[in-house]
Parts: structure tokens; sequence; C-alpha cells
């Protein structure tokens, strides 16, 4: 029997390149808790964080967002929830290489 509530951790480095960083498996739905864009360069560094429905439409959560250096973003507001039905995604980019390290705090659960 799977179980019902499963805790997940997702980090990645951010390139210029858009990445898909999480797709809410089948049968579950996913909670993100946390998201988290932090500035490891010594330059303010921009973020772009999307929403991806199933039919491949994006909704920006965080378009170009600037993040000083040494800093952080809280891509959703503390106390806020996303939340992503079956198939649904989530990806992201910087606008520079090697500047954005993201971590993702999701609850999974069974529909």
């Amino acid at each position: 029997m799977a179980a019902l509530n499963v805790f997940r951790t997702v980090t990645a480095d951010l390139t210029t390149e858009e990445k898909l960083l999480y797709s809410a498996p089948r049968g579950k739905t996913a909670i993100f808790l946390s998201i988290q864009a932090t500035n490891i360069s010594s330059n303010t560094a921009a973020v772009s964080f999307y929403h991806v429905g199933t039919d491949g439409n994006k909704t920006a959560l965080a378009a170009g967002f600037r993040v000083p250096a040494g800093d952080a973003l809280a891509v959703i507001s503390p106390g806020s929830k996303l939340v992503l039905e079956t198939n649904q995604s989530v990806s992201s980019f910087a606008a520079a290489n090697n500047t954005v390290q993201l971590i993702l705090g999701i609850l999974e659960s069974a529909n």
C-alpha cells in the first residue's frame, strides 16, 4: 500500500536553460510548502520560476526576479502554498549560470 503523505526535498543548481524541477506523480497532489531561490554569486542574479499545466501552458510565479548577491527569495510567500495536480509541473532558470540554487519542500498526498 502506498503512503498517504510523503515529504520530498528537491534541489537544483540553475542554468540559463529552463529546467523541469518537479512533476506531480500520477494519483498524487503535490503541495509546495516552500520554494527558496538563493543567489550564490557576488552579483545580483535574476531567476524565473513557472507553473506548467498539463497542456504545457506556463504561468509565471517569478519572472526575472532580481535577487541581491548572497540573498534569497521565497518564491511563494511564507504561509502560502502552491498545489500541483497530477502531471502538472514546475520549471525554472536563471539569467546567468552558477548564480542561483533552489530548494523546494513538497508534500505529496494520495488522491
